[in-house]
Formats: C-alpha cells, sequence, structure tokens
C-alpha cells in the first residue's frame, strides 16, 4: 500500500451475462508524492454502474487505506460528487472522457460531426476551460460556453454535454485549484487493466459466468498490482 496521503481512482468495466449487465469496478490507490498506483481487489456486481454501487466498492475499502484517501479521480456519473463530499474527498473527473464524449479528434480517432464551425469552437473552449489558469481569459471562455450551452451548438447531445461541462467545471479542474495533491487529469491508467483484463477474457472462457469472471480478475490485479500513474504539475 502507498504511504501518506492517497488518491482512488476508479473505473468500471461493463459485461453481460444471460442479457443481465454486470460491472467490474476497479479501484487503484495512488500516493500523493508518487506516480505509482496500487490496485485494490476488484467487485463485481449486478445492474448498471451507478452511485449506489460505488457505494459499496468504497465501503469495501480497507478502514486505514480510506482515512487516508484525500481525493477521487473517476468519471461523471450522477451521484458521485455527493459521494466524494461525504466523505470530504477532493473530486476530480475525468478531462479525457469528456472530451472524447465531444468527439474531439484524439490519437488519430476520427468520428463523423455535424455542427461546423460552432462544433470546433466548443471543441477549443473545453480544452481551455480545463486548462487555463483562472483569469479573464478563463472568465470569457465559460461566459462563451455558457452562452453556446444554450443556443443552437451542434447536436442535441453536444449542447446537453456543453451544459454538463459548465455545471461540473470546478471538477474538471480540481487538479489546478489542489495543485499539491498532484492529481492525475484522467483515470486511465486504470482503465487500461480494464482493456488488458476483457482481453483477456476475449481469448478464452475464463470468465463464462460472474464468479469465475471475479476470481480470475482478482487473480490478474494482484499479479500486476502496480501500474504507473503521472499526477499533472500545477505548481507554478
Amino acid at each position: 500500500m502507498p504511504s501518506g496521503p492517497l488518491i482512488l481512482l476508479a473505473d468500471g468495466l461493463w459485461f453481460k451475462f444471460e442479457g443481465k449487465p454486470w460491472v467490474l469496478y476497479l479501484a487503484a490507490l495512488k500516493s500523493c508524492s508518487s506516480n505509482r498506483a496500487v490496485f485494490l481487489d476488484p467487485l463485481f456486481l449486478p445492474g448498471a454502474e451507478g452511485a449506489s454501487k460505488w457505494k459499496q466498492v468504497l465501503d469495501a475499502i480497507p478502514a486505514k487505506a480510506e482515512k487516508r484517501i484525500r481525493a477521487i479521480v473517476v468519471d461523471n456519473l450522477r451521484g458521485m460528487q455527493l459521494l466524494a463530499n461525504r466523505r470530504g474527498w477532493v473530486l476530480q473527473l475525468c478531462q479525457f472522457h469528456l472530451l472524447l464524449k465531444l468527439q474531439i479528434f484524439h490519437r488519430g480517432l476520427r468520428y463523423a460531426l455535424r455542427g461546423g464551425p460552432v462544433r470546433k469552437e466548443i471543441e477549443h473552449l473545453v480544452r481551455s476551460g480545463i486548462s487555463l489558469p483562472q483569469g479573464p481569459r478563463f472568465t470569457d471562455t465559460m461566459k462563451r460556453l455558457h452562452r453556446l450551452s444554450h443556443s443552437e451548438c451542434g447536436t442535441i447531445r453536444i449542447q446537453a454535454m456543453v451544459r454538463e461541462f459548465v455545471e461540473c467545471i470546478d471538477y474538471y479542474r480540481s487538479c489546478q485549484t489542489y495543485p499539491q495533491l498532484g492529481l492525475p487529469t484522467t483515470n486511465n491508467a486504470v482503465e487500461s487493466m480494464g482493456r488488458i483484463v476483457r482481453e483477456i477474457f476475449r481469448r478464452n472462457r475464463a470468465g463464462s459466468n460472474p464468479r469465475s469472471l471475479l476470481l480470475w480478475a482478482t487473480a490478474f490485479t494482484r499479479l500486476r498490482p502496480k501500474i504507473v500513474c503521472n499526477g499533472k504539475n500545477f505548481n507554478r
């Protein structure tokens, strides 16, 4: 277990058994002063991913470690803000998945989009909103996004995402507000473990039922318990 104050990184991996959803909940703990995270044993729960299931995951964290957690990095799921606030944790929402939802060009991935110049402006404004320091440029950026979120700005889905971003902007920028925590801006380190686990199950029958899937996933994370996870340095 890492020493000192901790950051919890978390992600859910969806599966289906007999047509019903199951989610493998992956969580890792990272020291605020280190770039390595250590995986906890995963939980595999029936039903859709949500705050009530994540509460079970958080409640399962060993008490000695839970007391040292200062922040959580996770996707923007309904109820996560409340869970973090009740525990007194700083919440950092995953910036990468926000940008992916907005279908920004990333690492060669391209998507057919509607919205033309306005969409391109939104992409630029969102990137600016999560990276600019506090000041006039940041204020102007958020004002423009607020106006666009209540106007014709591409598809209805993009319009809703812009509103969500504006409403949750503080949680997307926790890495700037609390630079001393060394918060990562994404939970991709944990998600990458999920991709490896899914690929293993795709190639064989190890995860043919929920019980065996959890056993294999637990064994694999114990064999490879550590992963590199760099925090964003906003110290100036």
